[in-house]
C-alpha cells in the first residue's frame, strides 16, 4: 500500500462484495485500499439481508446468493462462496481495517424483481395504512412471530453466531433496523398491525377497542393516543438495542446504526420512535447521519427535511442532545441500484455540503470548549468511485476538517438548544427545524449550538444567542440583552416582539456577519480571521452577494491556500466591512477574511 495514507478523521465505508476479488490471495483488499488512496477505519458490508443469518449453517463452499453478494442483488464480477467471504473478512482484518456486518430490513430485490427471501414468517413484515407491506417487503424486527416468540431474539442469536464465525468486529443496523423503514411512512401510518397494537396495549395498559379494520386502528390511535404510541416505539427500540448490546459488548463487538431518515433530534422521536439518548444508554455507540441533499432531495424528493439547511440543524441538535454518541456524516456518493451519482452529477452540491456539515460546532459541557458536531465520515456507497473521485473527495473533506484547527469562537449567532421538542410527541415539534431553516436562509450565520444546561460555561465565548423556546427568557432573564427569540412569524428581543423583517434587520445590525442573499456559514478563527463559506443554494444562476462583517477586512485569501504562509490574494478594491462576491449557480465559495 505504497500510496496509502491515514486520514485525520474517522472513516467508514459501506460496500458490498463487488470491489473485491475472491480469485486472488488477499481477495482484492490491497487493490481496493490502493484505489481509495487511504486506509479507512472500517468497512461496513451493508449487502446482507436477514436470510443470510437465518439460513447460515457452516462456512463452506456454498454459494452466497445474488441478493446478499451485491447491494440489493447487484451482479458481482465473481461468484462468491461462504469460504470466500471468510477469507475476505480475515484479509480486511489483516490490513488493519475493522470489518462490520450491516443488515438491511429488505427481503426482496429491486434489481432482480423475482428474487425474494422465502424463509420469512409473514407475521414479521412491516405494514402500513391499508394493511399494505412496505416497498422491498421489509420486516419489522420488533414484531412477534406466528408462534408468539419475539423475532428479535432469533435475529440476535443468529447475528452473533455469524459475526463470531466470520470475525466481524461490529454490527451496523441498516435501513429499517433502527427505526422502521421510511422515510415517508412514519409512526402516523406504520406499523399498526394486530401484533404491534397488542404490544402497545400491554406496554401502555390502555384499553383500545378491538377493530378488525387496519385503518380504523390507525385513525383511533392517532386521534386518542398518538403520544403514547410514540413513547411505546421509543421503548421498544430501546429494548431491541439493549438486547443486541447485551450480546455484543461482552464479545468486544461495536454497535452502530444508520439513522432513521435524517430527521433532527425532535422529529426522530415522533417520526420513528428513535431516541438517541436512550439508545446510547442501551449500548449504541455511533450513528451514520444521512445528510444528503445531493441524493435525497434531488433524486428521491424525500421531503424538505433533507435540504442542507435542515441537515445543519440535524447535526447541531443531535450532538447537543446526546454528545456521547459518535456522529458520522453519511455522504451520498454513488448508488448504482438506485441510479444516482452525486459525485459526477452534483459535485458542487457535495462541496458546499462538506463545509456546511463539517463546520457545525457544539459546546461540550465537560470541557467548556466548542468541538465538532461531526466526528467522522461514512461513505454511502464506496463501490463505484474511481481513484480520481476518491482523491477529490478526501482532499475536500480533509480541508474542511483541518480548517477547524484554527477555530476560535462562533461567528454570527449561537443556538441555545434544549430538550423541549423531544418531549412534544406531535408533529408540532417540526417548528424548531423550520425556524432554524428560515433564519439561515435569510443569510444569517448560525452554525453552532449549546445545550441550555451548559450555557453558563460559554457566556464569555459567544456573542449573540438565538433560542426557539420563549420560556427560556423567563428562566434566564439575564440573557435578554443578547438573546433573540425566534417565534413562528415574529422575532422577540429585550421584551419587544418585532415583525419578522424588522426583527431580522435588528439581528443583522447587532450580529454583523451576514450575507445579502443565499447563506453564509463559518466561524471566527485565530489570528483575527473569519473562515466562511458563502452559498448560492438551489439557484440556477450566478449571484452577486454582499458579505457584511463586524470588523474591517485587511485582505482576502482563498481558503485552500496554506494559512501558515504569508501569501494571499489581494483584491483591487477598497478594504471595508462589506465585500462583494460572485457565487456560481447552486454552489459555494470559501474564503479566509483577515480583519484588523
Amino acid at each position: 500500500m505504497n500510496h496509502v495514507h491515514t486520514l485525520s478523521y474517522p472513516t467508514l465505508i459501506s460496500v458490498d462484495l463487488r470491489p473485491f476479488n475472491p480469485t486472488v490471495q488477499d481477495c482484492g483488499v490491497y487493490a481496493y485500499v490502493e484505489k481509495l488512496g487511504f486506509k479507512p477505519d472500517s468497512l461496513i458490508f451493508l449487502n446482507f439481508f436477514v436470510d443470510f443469518l437465518h439460513e447460515h449453517e457452516a462456512i463452506d463452499d456454498t454459494a452466497i446468493n445474488m441478493m446478499n453478494a451485491g447491494q440489493r442483488g447487484t451482479p458481482t464480477a465473481f461468484p462468491w462462496t461462504k469460504n470466500d467471504l471468510f477469507r475476505l473478512i480475515q484479509q480486511v482484518r489483516l490490513a488493519g481495517i475493522r470489518p462490520i456486518i450491516g443488515i438491511l430490513s429488505f427481503t426482496s430485490s429491486d434489481v432482480w424483481q423475482s428474487a425474494c427471501v422465502d424463509v420469512i414468517d409473514p407475521e414479521i413484515y412491516q405494514t402500513k395504512r391499508g394493511n399494505l407491506r412496505m416497498w422491498g417487503n421489509c420486516i419489522n424486527p420488533l414484531k412477534r412471530c406466528s408462534d408468539g416468540s419475539y423475532y428479535e431474539d432469533r435475529f440476535i442469536a443468529d447475528l452473533v453466531r455469524v459475526m463470531e464465525l466470520y470475525g466481524f468486529e461490529g454490527y451496523a443496523a441498516g435501513d429499517g433496523m433502527m427505526g422502521l423503514r421510511g422515510p415517508r411512512e412514519t409512526l402516523e401510518v406504520s406499523d399498526f398491525s394486530r401484533d404491534m397494537v397488542e404490544q402497545f396495549k400491554q406496554y401502555s395498559e390502555l384499553i383500545i377497542p378491538e377493530c378488525d379494520d387496519y385503518d380504523g386502528r390507525v385513525d383511533y390511535i392517532n386521534e386518542h393516543y398518538f403520544a403514547e404510541w410514540v413513547q411505546f416505539y421509543v421503548y421498544r427500540w430501546g429494548e431491541h438495542f439493549g438486547k443486541i448490546s447485551a450480546q455484543l459488548k461482552p464479545l468486544g463487538k461495536t454497535l452502530i446504526g444508520i439513522d432513521a431518515w435524517s430527521r433532527n433530534a425532535e422529529e426522530s422521536i415522533t417520526a420513528f420512535g428513535i431516541d438517541y439518548r436512550l439508545l446510547y444508554e442501551k449500548g449504541l455507540e455511533g450513528v451514520l447521519v444521512r445528510a444528503g441533499e445531493a441524493n435525497k432531495i434531488r433524486k428521491h424528493r424525500e421531503g424538505d427535511y433533507v435540504w442542507e439547511e435542515n441537515s445543519v440543524y440535524t447535526f447541531l441538535s443531535h450532538k447537543t442532545y446526546e454528545p456521547r454518541l459518535t456522529y458520522y456524516w453519511a455522504v451520498s456518493t454513488i448508488n448504482q441500484p438506485e441510479f444516482w451519482n452525486a459525485v459526477s452529477d452534483l459535485p458542487h452540491v457535495m462541496l458546499r455540503e462538506t463545509f456546511a456539515y463539517m463546520w457545525t460546532m457544539y459546546g461540550n459541557g465537560d470541557t467548556g470548549q466548542f468541538e465538532r458536531a461531526v466526528d467522522g465520515i461514512a461513505v454511502i456507497w464506496g463501490n463505484d468511485i474511481n481513484p480520481m473521485q476518491w482523491k477529490w473527495l478526501t482532499q475536500k473533506w480533509t480541508l474542511a476538517f483541518d480548517m477547524l484547527k484554527h477555530f476560535e469562537q462562533p461567528a454570527g449567532l449561537t443556538l441555545v438548544w434544549n430538550d423541549i421538542g423531544t418531549k412534544q410527541y406531535t408533529s408540532d415539534n417540526k417548528q424548531y427545524g423550520y425556524r432554524f431553516s428560515k433564519l439561515i436562509n435569510e443569510g444569517v450565520c448560525i452554525h453552532s449550538a449549546i445545550h441550555e444546561s451548559h450555557l453558563d460555561a460559554y457566556l464569555n465565548s459567544t456573542g449573540y444567542l438565538v433560542v426557539f423556546d420563549s420560556d427560556l427568557m423567563v428562566r434566564r432573564p439575564q440573557l435578554s440583552s443578547n438573546t433573540f427569540v425566534i417565534l413562528k412569524d415574529r422575532i422577540s428581543f429585550m421584551g419587544t416582539v418585532y415583525p419578522w423583517a424588522e426583527g431580522l434587520s435588528l439581528i443583522k445590525q447587532r450580529c454583523g456577519l451576514y450575507v445579502s442573499k443565499g447563506r453564509i456559514i463559518g466561524f471566527k478563527a485565530n489570528q483575527h480571521r473569519y473562515i466562511v463559506s458563502m452559498e448560492n443554494a438551489a439557484n440556477l444562476y450566478y449571484e452577486t452577494v454582499e458579505v457584511h462583517l463586524p470588523e474591517i477586512v485587511e485582505y482576502i485569501m482563498d481558503m485552500d491556500m496554506d494559512m501558515d504562509k504569508s501569501s494571499q490574494r489581494l483584491y483591487d478594491q477598497e478594504i471595508m466591512d462589506t465585500l462583494q462576491f460572485t457565487l456560481p449557480p447552486d454552489a459555494s465559495v470559501q474564503v479566509v477574511l483577515k480583519v484588523k
